[in-house]
């Protein structure tokens, strides 16, 4: 009943943003081992270090294509292979190149290195950015197709007795059905 109640209290904090998500959850586990409801040993098998790992080697790798100037050169690299081409074409491939980039690394990583790659191809090209920014930030979010891609994809891998090939199985067909709405609907809604 104890456990009920701190997580209830837990998810009402977290979505009702009354304290920030990372202070409610640390606060509901602390109150798991403070009531009783688990024991320290518990606790700490309970931590996933694939998970830990995952967030580390993201940030680092993210960290590392910035400092390198392997994500621009990427960018610069599709604008000089798509010169000429329309702002839906460019819109596209930016979409689909960080699609693919948010299943290697974490969603968040992407976001931060093509966000400003985006905005400065947008002032390149002498345009609003903001349909560059949100195909960022949509294709960011398509972190579906690897169990890598997102956090909770691995929390739910083990438990699920999901493999690697059901992420890509399913996770491809909704990454390219974002992608698709995104490319239909940006020219219409942007006004390109």
């Amino acid at each position: 009943r104890r456990a009920l109640v701190i997580f209830a209290m837990t998810i009402f904090f977290s979505a009702t943003a009354l304290v920030p998500i990372v202070v409610a959850t640390i606060t509901g586990a602390l109150a798991m081992v403070s009531c009783l409801c688990l024991n320290i040993q518990q606790a700490t098998r309970a931590i996933n270090l694939q998970i830990v790992m995952l967030v580390v080697a993201g940030i680092a790798m993210a960290t590392a294509l910035q400092q390198t100037g392997g994500a621009t050169y990427l960018a610069s690299g599709i604008l000089n292979v798509f010169d000429g081409a329309n702002t839906v074409v460019l819109l596209a491939v930016l979409f689909l190149l960080v699609a693919v980039m948010t299943n290697v690394l974490s969603n968040n990583a992407t976001a931060l290195i093509f966000t400003p790659i985006a905005i400065n191809t947008a002032q390149q090209l002498n345009m609003d950015p903001t349909p560059f920014v949100h195909a960022v930030i949509f294709a960011a979010n398509c972190s579906f197709i690897t169990p890598i891609g997102y956090q909770t994809n691995l929390l739910v891998m083990g438990p699920g007795n999901y493999r690697y090939a059901d992420f890509m199985r399913i996770g491809t067909p909704l990454a390219l059905l974002v992608w698709l709405a995104f490319c239909l609907m940006a020219p219409w809604y942007y006004d390109l």
